[in-house]
């Protein structure tokens, strides 16, 4: 063993901006780009993209939008067991429409009500006491009533709608007979409100074979009381550990796939030898989640001296499972930071990518809006950051604590607005970059992407 040559001849592996993809011919215009994928072998997606099981991004509210552009949310695990299967199940019962909490009070100010319509840019509001509906209010009515006065003395009655009948309640929006309407569920209680500007959204939501949005969950590949919980609702579990390529890890993931009928995506790992024992190991492996250490806000590499950054990772474990002749969706975590990253990354091998920097400053990211000095920001943790270990170790008292020092920071995100936008945005971008490449798809982007590498640094960064 000569150590000088383990140095000498370490694989010299470029980052994300250094990387490039040559431009080709392009068959068609980007708008017709399919970028329909698989997130895991029984799970399809029309946009390939996933939001990190991180606890300041991925609940209910981020969940319930990925789903319904065509992603998939994967709600995080630093929580107590029935909270996050209460979730999923939220997820499964939500309609796939976008329902928004726009509603007021009975006991709120005319006035106040009244800039509230002409914030949003509505004629009217459900009215909402306790999660009862109780009718709207409208804009004429509220000019008429007294400033001070609530507006529980101008409620007018009005029609709401069940999840049943929302092709009704959409007709009735189209028609212009209401700007919005209140959504109940089948017991009555208020669930959101559908506005009329957002059923004009291009929204292509994925669903199962019963209609319902689809939604993962996180699990410790060692608890499988909450893996089986979760099992009854979700539509694929996904390994939740930094270094799934442990002995200890693999045995208990071989035993908890035995247990449960979702789909499994195991990970992380970062190497062809991880992605051929893993699949020796665990009979069941859905998916493969890869990338160790390159996370925006992970220090691993940093605190502990081992990397497998995302672009090579993927590319590595890509020829792994070619390799095997194994047909397992590889999904790309860790360092993407912008649509180009996401192009390269799939033109790599990967089949979607799962997002938590991208995303985490949206008003559905699970983070509290915080302001400092009149600027707006989100607050945006790694799961391996000393205060996401705490709060896992108080909550969860299934888990076992294999790690105590930190691989992760945290630091404020400035606030982006929707995550329909900042989605909407980046799937425009990365149809133009499957353009410049010269596919029509996914898979054609496999077999078609040249790279070219340049100079670090050259290029400011992504500021979307």
């Amino acid at each position: 063993m000569v150590f000088r040559e383990k140095i000498l001849e370490a694989v010299k592996v470029p980052a994300f901006d250094e990387v490039y993809i040559v431009p080709s011919l392009a068959p068609v215009d980007p708008s017709l780009v399919d970028l329909t994928t698989r997130f895991s072998v029984n799970v399809s997606l029309k946009i390939p993209i996933a939001s990190s099981p991180m606890d300041m991004v991925t609940e209910l509210d981020m969940a319930v939008a990925m789903s319904l552009m065509g992603g998939i949310g994967v709600v995080h695990r630093n929580m107590e067991r029935e909270k996050q299967v209460e979730i999923v199940k939220l997820v499964k019962e939500h309609p796939p429409v976008r329902l928004r909490p726009m509603y007021v009070e009975p006991n709120e100010p005319c006035k106040r009500v009244l800039d509230y319509l002409k914030q949003v840019g509505v004629r009217s509001v459900p009215v909402v006491e306790k999660g009862v509906f109780l009718g709207y209010v409208n804009y004429e009515s509220l000019k008429q009533c007294e400033a001070d006065k609530p507006v529980v003395n101008v409620v007018k009655p009005g029609e709401s709608f069940t999840v049943n009948s929302l092709k009704e309640a959409t007709e009735k929006l189209l028609r212009g007979s209401y700007d919005t309407v209140a959504v109940l569920s089948k017991s009555g209680f208020y669930l959101g409100t559908l506005v009329y500007t957002d059923i004009l959204e291009d929204l292509s939501p994925v669903t199962d074979s019963e209609g319902r949005l689809l939604v993962g969950a996180a699990i410790s590949p060692m608890d499988i009381e909450r893996a089986k919980a979760l099992d009854k609702y979700v539509d694929v579990l996904v390994s939740d550990v930094a270094h799934f390529h442990n002995v200890e890890v693999l045995e208990s993931a071989r035993k908890l796939v035995a247990e449960v009928s979702s789909d499994f995506v195991a990970g992380n790992i970062g190497t062809e030898e991880a992605a051929k024992d893993t699949l020796s190991t665990v009979e069941r492996v859905s998916g493969l989640r890869v990338g160790i250490g390159g996370g925006s806000i992970c220090i691993t590499p940093e605190v502990t001296g081992a990397y497998a950054p995302t672009l090579w990772a993927v590319a590595t474990v890509r020829d792994a499972l070619e390799e095997l002749g194994v047909e397992v969706p590889v999904i790309a975590d860790g360092g993407i930071r912008s649509p180009s990253d996401i192009v390269k990354v799939l033109a790599a091998g990967a089949s979607s990518v799962m997002l938590g920097y991208m995303l985490a400053a949206t008003d559905e990211a699970s983070a509290p809006l915080i302001a400092v000095s009149g600027k707006y920001y989100k607050p945006y943790r790694g799961m391996a950051s000393k205060s996401a270990m705490e709060k896992r170790y108080a909550l969860d008292r299934y888990a076992k604590v294999s790690k105590r020092i930190p691989e992760g920071i945290e630091g404020l995100l400035p606030y982006k607005g929707s995550v329909y936008t900042v989605v909407k945005d980046i799937i425009e971008a990365v149809k133009a970059g499957l353009g410049y490449a010269g596919a029509r798809n996914i898979e054609e982007l496999w077999s078609k992407a040249k790279f070219i590498v340049t100079h670090r640094g050259h290029r400011p960064p992504y500021k979307g």
